[in-house]
């Protein structure tokens, strides 16, 4: 199983609202992104571990969103909301929105915070937290920031220059008339 250090720069999201996941994780691969999350809500769990595992093993960190089951069958690690229970018994990275969410990460090996920027690309999201208290966390936090939330080209230099360890973007990539360049931007 890979380590934290994976976790750094570009991190890439398949994620099902904007197309086909397995040929965005394909491509995100393509150009040399070492992390890529599946995000494919109202999946099954069978459908996903399908497409999980057709992915295969060579290629960036694979991580599941919310589905411990899913997972640890297909050998990945998960990403879990502030709600989503306890530890899982593998890998993991936990959403925060906060400093005081520093405190419930149990054993994550990274934090993923936002939305730093006003986004788009998930219902009932928060306010922004802006770049100010982005920079708070990555100070404070004991395991590596993975910013998210209404990235894209023209900000990101500002979020780098928090001292995030990466960046997860989504529609800047797939919302975008050249995805790979845009990629091959961000990175």
């Amino acid at each position: 199983m890979a380590t934290t250090s994976a976790v750094g720069g570009l991190y890439g999201m398949a994620d099902a609202s904007w197309g086909d996941p397995l040929a965005q994780y394909h491509l995100l691969a393509a150009e040399g992104v070492s992390v890529v999350q599946f995000r494919c809500k109202g999946w099954t769990d069978e459908k996903l571990f399908e497409l999980v595992c057709e992915a295969g093993t060579d290629g960036p960190l694979r991580v599941v969103n919310d589905r411990i089951p899913v997972a640890g069958a297909a050998g990945c690690w998960v990403h879990l909301g502030q709600e989503d229970g306890a530890d899982p018994p593998l890998p993991f990275g936990r959403s925060t929105h906060s400093l005081r969410d520093l405190a419930k990460i149990g054993s994550a090996a990274y934090i993923g915070f936002g939305p730093v920027f006003a986004s788009t690309t998930k219902a009932g999201v928060r306010a922004p937290r802006g770049l100010e208290l982005l920079a708070e966390v990555v100070r404070q936090s004991p395991v590596p920031v993975v910013a998210i939330g209404g990235i894209d080209l023209s900000n990101i230099d500002a979020v780098r220059q928090t001292g995030v360890a990466a960046w997860a973007v989504i529609g800047a990539i797939w919302g975008s008339a050249d995805p790979r360049a845009t990629i091959r931007a961000l990175r």
